[in-house]
């Protein structure tokens, strides 16, 4: 069972993802988030991987403090601690500046794998 050593007292887990996109593979620093319906990715992550972005496939989000307008795409496939699913969902959005991470790891992909939180320890798992 893959797992991640993370430590308790930071107010965020954050994973190394490595993303494939249709012409290109990257690896991105995503945030655990529970309360993100879908993967967040910024623009530049998209582009580079070659993923399209349709201007017609949008969805709206809720944020903190509004509603948003954002272009909704699927992730060919992702894997997050060896762990690989296909077809993830996922919105562009930029997080703001300085928040150290390049986007949320959502419960698109999360959904696929029985996920064990260990705080006392600090040990986050992932398993099919």
């Amino acid at each position: 069972m893959p797992s991640l050593k993370f430590n308790p007292n930071q107010s965020v887990i954050v994973l190394e993802s490595k993303i494939f996109g249709t012409s290109n593979v990257t690896t991105a620093r995503l945030v655990f988030d529970t309360g993100a319906s879908r993967v967040i990715l910024p623009w530049k992550i998209v582009t580079a991987l070659g993923i399209k972005i349709d201007p017609k496939n949008t969805i709206q989000t809720t944020t903190a403090s509004n509603i948003e307008t954002v272009p909704s795409i699927v992730i060919p496939k992702m894997s997050v601690l060896g762990e690989t699913a296909k077809n993830i969902e996922a919105i562009v959005k930029d997080l703001p500046d300085g928040s150290g991470v390049d986007g949320l790891l959502g419960l698109s992909f999360i959904k696929h794998f029985k996920i064990e939180i260990d705080f006392k320890n600090g040990f986050l798992n992932f398993s099919r």
